[in-house]
């Protein structure tokens, strides 16, 4: 294939330049190509990297009035049609560097010059397709910090380098500072190879800490990814741990939210008979109060702290009289609380909605396994002080967990989005809380925390209350959270499903296909602005109209250096784990 596709045309600019495409050229596809272009300026010399963002076809004897009237009686015109065809290309200019020599490979390594020229190139210039030989001439400065997810949009062959680097200090190759990521895509598109593939790439920081908050379980049974994560991470040298809130997470004590989890149960409803809204709330702050005064509620068995909670309210008519004014109720109430007291069979129900609540609370899961911590979980990963640190997965779902059929059982509640948007809030509260604390003692905490279905827990739009609560709370620590040295990563089907207070703090976006719904295309145009990168994003193929399957993304941010303006950049996803190994230097 040709090296160069083009001379620098007019008009151009320091930003924008016109090439005049040259016939063998003409053969190979260069819309989305990355080119490279070069401008003496005094001893030195100039090196621009663009895209081709668009290609325009022109014949002055075709835009002639008269010859349209031959056309339209004989068709093409002979020696005129195609023979007088000029062809010119729209190149963004992305990245410019300083070098000494028109060619990368001579001197000194070239040094950043900014995101466009300094002077506008001069027309004749040679504008050429850019390759894997001369990227790596050019960013040799950089190449222990490159990293390749992939391929050039288009370009087979041509790795596309990305510096995905750690927040850490600079002087350690890190940024110097937290940012948060979105990763957006519609069902099919490849968002699932995409994040792994990325925190692959994240993962090389072994100084870094990484959570995954993993409301389905996905990176948690590897269901639906491209390669082992845990594997890979091990291998490199990372301690992976895998924690489940239903088996083997110890939630902190914390009797609200006991209470809390149980209310979303049939327990109040239907077992006590409490019904309305006001007795249930007022239930719920009753029974929190008793659980509250015995200090030792999760070192007990939950059959034993239920008889405590059913004695006290027995005992005790006036907690009863603030659940219900009236008298039939406080009869009703009190009924069946002595029922349940003296029978085996009503005491086995209230029993069966306690336990699996309990236990999330207790040292010991259901089946007598350890739980660990939440707390020092959470405290181990935002330790600072280890050089290697863990990636750890807290698998929300209830997967190995109580399950019944049920959709109001114990089990089940926990896979209901309300449950876990509150479990997740926990989590969240414990991170913010201990990021607070070590910001104190002016540590960078250098961790990345990964939030997966996040068009369900940090919506624009919450379904219920508690998705609403989350979502409020991720706003806060997305903007207070940057500073500690915390980042989000933020796994989304769409764009307007992420709410705009989040959306609007991402440094790095990540676009697979199809977002291009009326409220999609609007929010891309906000965040794009260049109408030829949008079109070139709308000209994706879906990934599963093609085999093999391909991965489009369009990538905007600090990501590449051959961006250094936030312009878009395109990149296919590697389909092969063992290429993106030998591509990155790792042995297979």
């Amino acid at each position: 294939m040709i090296d160069e596709i083009g001379l620098v045309g007019s008009p151009s600019t320091t930003s924008k330049v016109t090439v005049d495409i040259t016939e063998e050229a003409t053969e190979f596809p260069l819309r989305g190509q990355l080119v490279s272009l070069g401008h003496q300026l005094e001893d030195r010399y100039l090196i621009a990297l663009g895209t081709v963002t668009e290609i325009k076809t022109s014949n002055r004897w075709h835009e002639d009035a008269n010859m349209r009237g031959v056309l339209k009686r004989h068709g093409s015109l002979p020696h005129l049609s195609g023979v007088g065809d000029v062809r010119t290309a729209d190149v963004s200019v992305q990245a410019v560097y300083l070098t000494e020599a028109e060619d990368p490979s001579l001197g000194d390594p070239p040094e950043e010059s900014g995101g466009s020229l300094s002077m506008s190139p001069t027309t004749g210039g040679r504008v050429s397709r850019i390759d894997d030989h001369f990227l790596s001439n050019l960013l040799r400065r950089h190449q222990t910090e490159i990293v390749k997810l992939g391929f050039a949009y288009g370009m087979d062959g041509v790795r596309l380098p990305l510096t995905l680097r750690h927040y850490g200090s600079p002087a350690e190759g890190g940024a110097g500072e937290a940012y948060h990521v979105g990763i957006f895509g519609m069902t099919g598109s490849g968002k699932s190879v995409f994040a792994t593939y990325l925190l692959a790439a994240y993962a090389r920081h072994l100084q870094l800490g990484i959570l995954i908050i993993d409301p389905q379980g996905q990176f948690t049974s590897g269901s639906g990814i491209p390669f082992s994560l845990h594997d890979w991470s091990r291998d490199i040298g990372r301690h992976v741990e895998i924690f489940s809130v239903s088996t083997n997470l110890q939630l902190r004590k914390n009797a609200p939210l006991l209470i809390e989890l149980l209310s979303k149960t049939r327990f109040l409803r239907d077992l006590f008979t409490i019904r309305g809204a006001n007795n249930q709330e007022s239930a719920a702050a009753e029974l929190t109060r008793i659980v509250q005064n015995e200090p030792d509620w999760t070192e007990i068995d939950a059959e034993t702290l239920l008889r405590r909670v059913l004695t006290t309210l027995n005992n005790d008519a006036s907690i009863i009289g603030r659940i219900y004014v009236q008298r039939d109720g406080r009869d009703r109430v009190s009924s069946i609380v002595r029922s349940m007291l003296a029978g085996d069979h009503e005491f086995s129900m209230a029993l069966e909605m306690l336990k699996p609540l309990h236990s999330l609370f207790t040292r010991t899961n259901l089946d007598g396994g350890t739980r660990q911590s939440m707390e020092g979980v959470l405290r181990r990963l935002l330790g600072t002080d280890a050089e290697q640190r863990p990636m750890i997965i807290i698998d929300v779902s209830n997967r190995g967990g109580a399950s019944d059929s049920d959709s109001e059982s114990p089990g089940a509640v926990l896979e209901t989005t309300q449950i876990k948007a509150r479990l997740i809030r926990e989590i969240c509260s414990t991170i913010n809380r201990i990021a607070e604390e070590r910001y104190g003692s002016d540590q960078n905490l250098n961790t990345m925390v990964v939030f997966d279905e996040a068009q369900r827990f940090a919506a624009a739009n919450p379904e219920d209350e508690e998705s609403r609560a989350l979502a409020d709370r991720l706003v806060e620590y997305v903007r207070s959270t940057r500073k500690y040295g915390v980042g989000w990563t933020f796994i989304t089907q769409e764009i307007g499903s992420l709410r705009d207070g989040i959306y609007r703090q991402l440094r790095v976006r990540c676009f697979g296909y199809g977002l291009t719904s009326g409220t999609e295309r609007a929010r891309l145009r906000e965040t794009i602005g260049d109408p030829d990168a949008l079109d070139l994003y709308r000209s994706f193929v879906d990934p599963q109209a093609i085999q093999p399957s391909q991965y489009p993304f369009m990538l905007t941010g600090p990501v590449s250096p051959l961006s250094f303006t936030g312009a878009p950049i395109f990149l296919s996803v590697y389909t092969d784990f063992d290429e993106f190994k030998r591509d990155n230097g790792f042995p297979r």
